[in-house]
């Protein structure tokens, strides 16, 4: 049996029992919820140590705590000491409410400042802290994400320091947009996973740390060995795109190459593919000269390392014009690395980004160490293109010297001129003038119309002046061996006013280029060149092939000249020799023509005009060609034209000759009229049927012995002894306003009139024998003279046509006839007298016209009245009718017959 004692310890066991049961309960949920928690941790745990990529350990946080505890999302931001600043870093972008923001894409990548209060006070905690958003985010300094949360719908945010090695290396976010979602075992479970997350994402750190340096390595080692291979710009520029952006996110590059001066700096390679596209003018505008000392260039080569710049902070009116055109296409930094020194050469590399923070401390380390291996292919490729650039030049000048020695022909030159300016070398001709023979002008030779397009007139007149070889700066380029630069800015302010100068400006160019054309030692003119910049060695050797095909081109002309020349004075010669006149002896030595004779005589020797006047027929040409023969200039030719058998428009290519192309149809150059007679004689036949227009340009020839060919440009001097003839009343011409004044007085210095055949009845005769004999030889006749009767008849005749009349008369009647002796000769039937011979009838009476008209025809008929050939068979009337004309007029045969 037990004791009381005993019972009573066992009543307190029971009541202990009781006890230990009512808090079990507690503690076993405790003991659950420990253990649930242990188990998530060591579950999480496991999982991250198999995160590789960093966003996933973001999303494996979210999926675990979730299971627990509601949140809408988190995020890992990290801690950049140098800058002070913290960035996102792992980011659940499904579960993010701002992540349709405009602003979120901009959100992800900045940079925020350490020193805001709440980020401090986190900073200060050695866990978790709990704010609402509506209570921080209008503090000052506060970041802006957290607005843009709490109008996304979020309320509360908590935030977790992470540290690693007892240094904070950056922050957990975690967001609710519900009220006291954050509990104290929500919050204690987070500062219990807390260095879980800071060992993954250090882990993480270093994990990418080492696969960036890896990846560095490998795309560095494979440019390194495709530079091995670049042979050219387009290699080069290959190398640096697929290369080097894998690395940095760069839009579009550009090397540079500094000039031999070290004062400017131009594009050595441009990005046509990635460069932004809305700058057409980019690579021309990259492509030219930039000073050194531009704020830029030369603050990246003092750095010594590559200089970043943003480039909002420029004041872009005053960058150079490539600057402010990329800041145009969107880029807002850029970083220029000055490549070291390599032989000659010093280039330089720039890369353009859109976005700012491009080129951190890592693309600047890459750029560092390509550096080298950028300078070295770059300047192996200037060597090369040097190399490749003479082999050019001298296939190039060989293949020149090859097209120059096929021309012959001005045209075959400018062809060839224009295809190796243009075509090859990307550069224009502005013009090309010859020195003519005086030594002393520069005529223009060659030129581009098209440079002058739109300013035709100012063409025009450029076009057809000549300048002298003392002209400023056709002398510099006359004495200077190698080809000169003119800068047009410079010669302006010199004061310069060299009209040529305004297309120079007007074509936007900074220089011009000219250089003298020889052939050995003897300058043979200028060419101009309109480009800014030009390879002087290839354009020495240009301007000896062209200097060379000009000197035979202009050789070749003048001896298709003298050879058309030599053509044309054989042709007048052959003229002359088979003319069916003895020029040397002139048939007729009556009273009449002893006056010409004399008038002959006396002017032959000098070089006066003369005006040969008379009816047609008279013998004008005859006389011209003895005033010719008695002169000096006998043994050149006298050159005939015949004012009245050309048409209008053809008078001054006549007269004056014509260029190649002067007019439609001049297929090669002619030589006029006036050129031909130099130091000869023109005869200008029929001269009172000249055009004005023609008499005006007839006198300058005349008055200053120099004309030009029509489409011609230079002045050509002519020594011309003019005799002209006509069978018009000049006076009444001039008066009639037909004829210059001016030039009739210029003619008409020695006139010489002819007188009629008519006038010349002691003439007939022998004139008749003369042709009688001439015709019958010609026609194989063998009439060897003239009746008496026929004698009569043609003395009787009043010859309006005068000489040629009888000529022509007799050759007929010869063709007619088969006797020796020439019995009968056709006169034509209309026996009226000419205009010449009715003078002033209206002065006198009918019957003194009769009585002086019958006088006149019985002179003709020398005396006879009746019969064959007598005076009343030319009047056509019966012998008695005459006789009692006679008796009632009172004529006395005195008056008609000399005995």
């Amino acid at each position: 049996m037990k004791s009381a004692k005993q019972s009573d310890v066992k009543d307190d066991q029971k009541f202990t029992i009781l006890l230990d049961d009512h808090s079990l309960g507690s503690l076993n949920s405790q003991i659950e919820s420990f253990e649930r928690e242990r188990k998530i941790l060591l579950d999480l745990s496991n999982d991250i140590t198999k995160v590789r990529e960093k966003n996933d350990l973001i999303s494996l946080f979210s999926s675990r705590i979730k299971g627990l505890f509601y949140f809408t999302h988190a995020i890992v931001t990290l801690i950049d000491d140098q800058k002070q600043t913290y960035t996102p870093f792992l980011l659940d972008h499904t579960a993010s409410p701002i992540k349709d923001h405009s602003q979120y894409a901009d959100l992800i990548h900045a940079h925020f400042p350490l020193n805001e209060p709440f980020i401090n006070q986190i900073l200060r905690s050695d866990g978790p802290e709990f704010f609402l958003l509506d209570q921080i985010m209008d503090q000052p300094g506060s970041p802006k994400f957290l607005r843009m949360n709490y109008e996304a719908g979020i309320r509360e945010i908590l935030m977790t320091p992470l540290r690693s090695k007892m240094k904070t290396i950056g922050f957990l976010h975690m967001y609710s947009d519900r009220k006291d979602s954050f509990c104290k075992d929500f919050i204690s479970t987070i500062k219990g996973i807390a260095p879980l997350i800071s060992g993954a994402v250090s882990n993480i750190i270093k994990n990418e740390e080492i696969a960036y340096k890896e990846r560095v390595n490998d795309v560095l080692l494979s440019v390194s060995n495709d530079m091995v291979t670049v042979r050219d710009r387009k290699d080069l520029l290959k190398v640096i795109n697929f290369g080097l952006k894998k690395l940095i996110p760069f839009t579009h590059s550009v090397m540079t190459v500094l000039d031999e001066s070290g004062q400017t700096y131009n594009a050595f390679l441009t990005d046509e593919e990635s460069r932004p596209r809305e700058f057409s003018k980019y690579t021309e505008a990259i492509s030219n000269p930039f000073p050194v000392q531009d704020g830029i260039y030369d603050v990246a080569a003092q750095s010594g390392k590559p200089a970043v710049f943003n480039m909002k902070s420029f004041d872009i009116s005053k960058a150079p014009l490539w600057f402010r055109l990329n800041y145009v296409a969107g880029a807002r930094e850029m970083v220029i690395k000055i490549l070291p020194e390599q032989g000659t050469a010093r280039h330089s590399l720039i890369l353009f980004a859109n976005g700012n923070s491009t080129f951190d401390e890592k693309a600047i380390h890459i750029i560092e160490r390509i550096s080298s291996q950028l300078s070295t292919a770059a300047s192996n490729i200037s060597a090369n293109e040097e190399i490749l650039s003479k082999e050019q030049e001298k296939s190039f000048l060989l293949d020149f010297s090859q097209d120059i020695a096929g021309v012959r022909t001005k045209d075959d030159l400018e062809e060839a001129i224009s295809s190796v300016l243009q075509r090859v070398l990307n550069i224009r001709l502005s013009m090309i003038r010859i020195i003519e023979d005086d030594g002393v002008t520069l005529s223009p030779y060659m030129y581009d119309k098209n440079m002058f397009y739109g300013e035709e007139p100012v063409f025009k007149e450029l076009a057809s002046k000549n300048i002298s070889i003392d002209e400023y700066l056709t002398a510099k380029v006359l004495n200077s061996k190698q080809p000169v630069i003119f800068n047009i800015a410079e010669e302006e302010k010199k004061g310069n006013s060299a009209r040529y100068l305004y297309f120079w400006k007007k074509a936007g160019l900074k220089n011009a280029y000219g250089a003298a054309l020889r052939v050995g030692n003897q300058n043979l003119g200028t060419l101009w060149l309109l480009t800014d910049e030009v390879n002087l060695t290839l354009l020495k050797g240009i301007c000896a092939q062209i200097s060379i095909a000009i000197s035979n081109i202009r050789a070749n002309e003048k001896v298709l000249t003298y050879k058309k020349m030599l053509e044309v004075e054989n042709d007048h010669l052959k003229e002359q020799i088979h003319t069916i006149y003895n020029f040397s002896e002139i048939v007729g030595s009556g009273a009449e023509m002893q006056k010409v004779y004399h008038l002959i005589s006396l002017v032959a020797e000098s070089k006066s005009s003369v005006l040969l006047l008379g009816e047609t027929g008279t013998g004008k040409e005859l006389i011209a060609r003895a005033v010719h023969n008695a002169s000096p200039r006998k043994n050149k030719l006298m050159i005939k034209i015949n004012c009245a058998a050309l048409p209008a428009n053809l008078i001054e290519s006549e007269l004056f000759g014509h260029e190649k192309g002067a007019f439609t149809g001049a297929t090669d150059r002619r030589i006029g009229k006036f050129e031909l007679a130099n130091n000869g004689t023109l005869f200008l036949d029929e001269i009172g049927e000249m055009p004005l227009e023609a008499q005006v340009k007839l006198l300058r020839v005349i008055q200053e012995k120099e004309l030009e060919r029509v489409g011609g440009k230079n002045t050509i001097s002519v020594d011309v002894r003019i005799i002209a003839a006509t069978n018009r009343d000049l006076e009444e011409e001039v008066k009639a306003g037909r004829f210059r004044s001016d030039l009739f007085y210029r003619l008409n210095v020695f006139p010489i009139n002819l007188p009629p055949l008519r006038d010349r009845l002691e003439d007939i005769a022998p004139l008749a024998n003369f042709f009688v004999g001439r015709y019958s030889k010609n026609s194989g006749r063998k009439v060897n003279a003239i009746s008496p009767g026929v004698i009569q008849e043609l003395k009787s005749y009043l010859w309006p046509g005068n000489v040629r009349e009888l000529e022509h008369l007799i050759e007929r009647s010869v063709l007619l006839t088969n006797e020796t002796v020439l019995r009968e000769v056709h006169l034509p039937k209309d026996r009226t007298a000419t205009k010449n011979e009715v003078v002033d009838l209206a002065s006198r009476t009918l019957e003194e016209v009769e009585r002086s008209y019958i006088i006149d025809i019985i002179k003709r008929c020398s005396g006879k009245l009746s019969g064959r050939g007598g005076a009343a068979e030319y009047l056509d009337i019966p012998a008695t009718t005459l006789h009692s004309k006679i008796k009632k007029l009172d004529i006395q045969k005195s008056e008609y017959f000399s005995g």
